[in-house]
């Protein structure tokens, strides 16, 4: 077995991969120090995963934000994929019967996947991004050989060397050991968007003079309006998070938070909100960010920003609603605003599954600061510190995806994939929920961007919550951004009676949802099965068989 280093210069080498482990698992080591000096990237046993065109079985690659991917081994044109990092670090290979899954298990921030077709043969591998810098550890890999070769025998597998291996811990016992996490898995998630400025912004970095103004969609009085609509709806068990609700509204300031917008009603109403909902039995909690700085923050200092090799800052390639964001180096943000922020906000009263935005969608970055210099390992230890007080300080932590390089610290995630139904990607032939059937039971979901909000999408969205399960999501104001709609374009308004009215129906009807699979919230996915087009079964770890008809748009729940 091989791997290909390339180096900046553009030259490459070929070296051979040590070999070693038994019939059921073969480790795959390339030593750090075989690795020469400026090293761009290194294709780890690109000879290995290889198949011909005509061959049975597939691969499953995460590829892209869309999912995993499921490419079988037909007849194409020559085509490649390739992503920086991948949500699950693993990959697979269906042989027809049998398989094999990829686990990669050193420099696991550092790899993204490739996947190819040239002149009728296909291969799917790693790619180990080293920067012309010494590699921190070894490149490893663990290969698993399974006498079932399909996606959920895969998913079974890597959920259990995460369980065994990679400090997961079941939710079941996470529950029983924290109530605050038990009451916020017992309920839906309600999302309520406070306000926010122009997305994108017109001006790219800000300042006080050129701001734009803030729309203010619902105040802290009017989201306790919600709350009580909702529970004399009868929905008693719901947890609320508040965005925009920091001084500027949704990515108005960061790093800056306080204070509470007084747009809003300033502190003394979001401490009555507070009161108000926990007194409903509603845990609640806030949005925040841990990775973005604008240039209007009060606390804006490139002395916290990530730096770049070559010594300047690393900008995202767009404007949000606070201007043009800023990456900040996690231990930067941990050590200056994390450990300031977060007992700030558990003092003024909220409990629950504390949300930080984006860290479990964007990939870690390198930080080349001198002064506090990080590898990508470091960075993910750094954010998983992040994690680890927000679970001690309010009862579980969430993110916006499900990059698993955090999965030990997740509670919940507020979609693992983007959309479904739209066109596939060229070397993919369906996405399989490879993700959800690894980590239901462990993390708690809203299976994608399609089911969020889906009590006002229609009845097949609403089936593929039941085909993927997890926790349904509600948003009220999704659609603030004038250019992306990666929400759809469906939305719960509460800006009248008769809106708020019309939307708490529509979420009741989803908590309702939630009820029906209450004695699988808990369980693990054993299996997802295509059982014919458009009609699909998936098994629980209870016995718990939940079939889907989208051509009849029925489920049928079956248990033992």
């Amino acid at each position: 077995m091989k791997a290909r280093i390339v180096y900046e210069d553009r030259r490459e080498e070929i070296v051979d991969v040590l070999l070693s482990g038994d019939g059921n698992v073969q480790v795959c080591t390339l030593p750090k120090e075989r690795v020469g000096e400026q090293a761009a990237y290194i294709d780890f046993l690109y000879d290995y995963f290889t198949a011909k065109a005509g061959d049975p079985g597939y691969f499953i690659t995460d590829m892209n934000v869309d999912g995993t991917l499921l490419t079988r081994f037909t007849a194409r044109e020559d085509g490649e994929m390739s992503r920086s990092f991948s949500a699950v670090a693993c990959y697979g290979w269906n042989r027809g019967e049998d398989g094999i899954l990829g686990i990669v298990t050193g420099m696991r921030l550092d790899f993204g996947m490739v996947l190819t077709v040239k002149d009728g043969v296909y291969a799917a591998y790693p790619r180990f991004f080293i920067d012309g810098d010494a590699p921190e550890e070894d490149i490893r890999v663990e290969y698993h050989f399974l006498r079932d070769g399909s996606y959920s025998a895969m998913a079974r597998e890597y959920r259990r060397y995460q369980l065994t291996v990679g400090g997961c811990v079941p939710l079941k016992e996470r529950v029983e050991a924290d109530p605050r996490l038990k009451r916020s898995a017992e309920g839906i998630s309600v999302r309520i968007r406070m306000g926010w400025k122009p997305a994108p912004s017109p001006v790219e970095n800000q300042t006080p003079e050129t701001e734009p103004p803030m729309h203010v969609a619902c105040t802290f009085a009017q989201a306790g309006r919600i709350a009580e609509t909702l529970y004399a709806s009868g929905v008693r068990s719901a947890e609320l998070c508040l965005v925009g609700w920091n001084y500027g509204g949704h990515d108005g300031r960061f790093p800056q938070i306080f204070p509470p917008d007084p747009r809003l009603g300033g502190e003394e109403k979001l401490r009555e909100l507070i009161r108000r909902t926990k007194a409903l039995g509603y845990n609640i909690v806030c949005h925040d960010d841990a990775t973005a700085a604008y240039t209007i923050a009060d606390c804006f200092d490139e002395e916290y920003l990530l730096k770049t090799k070559d010594g300047g800052l690393y900008a995202r390639p767009y404007c949000w609603s606070g201007g043009r964001p800023y990456k900040i180096c996690p231990r930067r943000q941990y050590e200056r605003f994390e450990q300031v922020n977060q007992p700030k906000l558990k003092e003024l009263g909220f409990q629950g599954i504390h949300y930080i935005d984006v860290i479990t969608i964007l990939p870690v970055l390198k930080c080349y600061d001198k002064n506090h210099p990080l590898t990508r390992r470091q960075s993910g230890k750094w954010y998983r510190k992040t994690m680890k007080l927000s679970r001690e300080l309010f009862g579980g932590f969430s993110s916006e995806s499900g990059y698993d390089f955090a999965a030990a610290e997740m509670d919940a995630v507020l979609y693992p994939q983007f959309a479904v139904g739209k066109p596939l990607a060229p070397l993919c032939d369906e996405l399989v929920p490879f993700w959800q059937m690894v980590y239901h039971g462990i993390i708690l979901y809203n299976p994608c961007t399609y089911t969020l909000n889906y009590g006002a999408k229609g009845a097949r969205n609403r089936l593929k919550y039941f085909e993927l399960g997890g926790r349904p999501l509600v948003c009220f104001n999704a659609n603030f951004a004038s250019d992306n709609r990666w929400m759809g374009d469906e939305d719960m308004l509460c800006d009248t009676e008769e809106h708020l009215r019309t939307s708490i129906q529509k979420i009741q009807a989803m908590a309702e949802d939630y009820a029906r699979l209450e004695p699988e919230r808990y369980a693990f996915i054993e299996s997802h099965q295509k059982l014919a087009d458009g009609v699909y079964c998936t098994t629980y770890s209870n016995g718990t068989v939940v079939t889907v008809d989208y051509n009849r748009e029925t489920f049928r729940i079956q248990r033992r």
